[in-house]
């Protein structure tokens, strides 16, 4: 079962956000852990006006050039399906990473090719780092805003765990290489 409507309820819980918007947080914010697309989200946010989900309203966007933005949020029947899947038993947690696949598979024959994958994956990982501790600082100043940004925080703390394992493992990886 797809579970792009479920991220895009949860970000609607927090505030009203435009398709761009939601993609933005989930490329920010979740990163580590989930990924949509723009091909992923834009017709799901249509099934979800279908459904009453969701309901959106056109706004005027602000600077130089005035176009039309279109905001979404949730709706009270959207509010209790997301209450429903919150609710609901998790299916197995997946993950797929083809630098993994291309490292379990190498050979000495790809040893060259897999040190500048590894160098690669340490520094996507010092990137992440980086951008996950700023986040980390600034939920921290802002703690009251949003009434979820404390489970925000754990998730972030995995993904920071997370980073600096990468990067650990990656300088131990090309140490033995």
């Amino acid at each position: 079962m797809r579970k792009t409507r479920y991220v895009l309820l949860g970000l609607l819980q927090e505030e009203e956000l435009s398709g761009y918007e939601m993609k933005k947080n989930i490329d920010i914010r979740m990163s580590f852990f989930w990924q949509e697309s723009f091909g992923q989200i834009y017709p799901e946010l249509s099934k979800m006006i279908k459904e009453g989900l969701i309901d959106f309203s056109n706004t005027e966007s602000t600077g130089r050039i005035k176009r039309e933005k279109i905001m979404y949020k949730i709706t009270p029947k959207g509010e209790k399906e997301l209450k429903q899947w919150m609710e609901a038993e998790n299916e197995k947690d997946t993950s797929r990473s083809e630098f993994l696949l291309k490292m379990f598979l190498s050979t000495g024959k790809n040893e060259e090719e897999m040190r500048k994958h590894i160098i690669q994956f340490k520094e996507q990982s010092e990137q992440k780092l980086e951008l996950f501790n700023l986040f980390d600082m600034q939920l921290n100043q802002d703690i009251a805003i949003h009434n979820n940004h404390k489970q925000i925080l754990c998730v972030l703390n995995l993904g920071i765990r997370q980073a600096k394992l990468y990067i650990d493992w990656s300088k131990e990886i090309l140490e033995n290489l």
